[in-house]
């Protein structure tokens, strides 16, 4: 998939370490959901969920615990973006979203 309308990622040199490290993080995860989880059916459910955790850990939990659901709420946004969520289509189509 190419996200034109970002034009291209010529500046990864000159990104800081610790946001290639957290967009390794959520590389990681990505691929560990996408093997537990090979089918993108619910992905929007998903992030739902990470994000009210994300929520919850910013107001309860050890910053730790934040850092760990930013990632798995990051990787539903990647998988989303990179594959859909094809339960999805009938909606999108009536209501005539491309």
């Amino acid at each position: 998939m190419s996200f034109p309308h970002y034009g291209p990622c010529e500046r990864l040199a000159e990104m800081p370490d610790d946001l290639v490290r957290f967009l390794a993080l959520v590389g990681n995860e990505v691929m560990r959901a996408r093997k537990k989880f090979p089918k993108p059916h619910g992905l929007m459910t998903a992030l739902t969920e990470e994000v009210g955790e994300v929520a919850k850990a910013l107001l309860d939990e050890p910053w730790s615990r934040v850092e760990e659901e930013a990632v798995q709420a990051a990787a539903m946004c990647a998988r989303l973006a990179l594959e859909t969520d094809p339960t999805l289509t009938p909606l999108r189509t009536k209501r005539g979203v491309k």
